[in-house]
């Protein structure tokens, strides 16, 4: 029995694609104060006290064999997140008073509207413009615009 009996050397049934009918995906990239916002109200409802461990007492052991193992990627992602967190949180509390709340309401951290003469929907779109100037300019944010 030869090899070409049991189906080892059959042609498979390709055929070339034109471009025109190839899918296309667009990169989007995300906006900068969703991410920022994101990672803000992480940041506001998450313990801030977590990096108590080990790993924060890294730096003080004089053991050198810790220096050499890899930084783990999800810890470092998740630190960033954190500093990000911290200014926007920043930049969130040097806005009005107004402004605040209307980005505490439309984020859901809290639940309770305290100027009942503001349209909440105009003042959340003009702090939200705000506080997207602020964070663009910030060091720690602006990258991710």
């Amino acid at each position: 029995m030869t090899t070409a009996e049991l189906g080892f050397f059959q042609t498979p049934n390709l055929r070339r694609v034109r471009k025109a009918e190839a899918p296309v995906q667009h990169f989007v990239k995300a906006d900068g104060l969703d991410t920022c916002l994101a990672c803000w109200k992480d940041w506001m409802t998450g313990d801030q006290d977590k990096d108590l461990g080990m790993k924060t007492m890294r730096g003080l052991s004089s053991d050198d064999s810790e220096e050499a193992s890899p930084q783990d990627i999800h810890e470092a992602q998740q630190q960033a997140d954190q500093r990000v967190g911290a200014a926007t949180d920043a930049m969130i509390n040097s806005l009005s008073r107004i402004h605040i709340w209307a980005i505490y309401r439309a984020c859901s951290i809290t639940s309770v509207w305290c100027f009942p003469n503001a349209d909440l929907t105009e003042v959340a779109a003009a702090a939200k413009t705000a506080l997207h100037a602020k964070l663009r300019c910030n060091s720690a944010t602006a990258i991710l615009f």
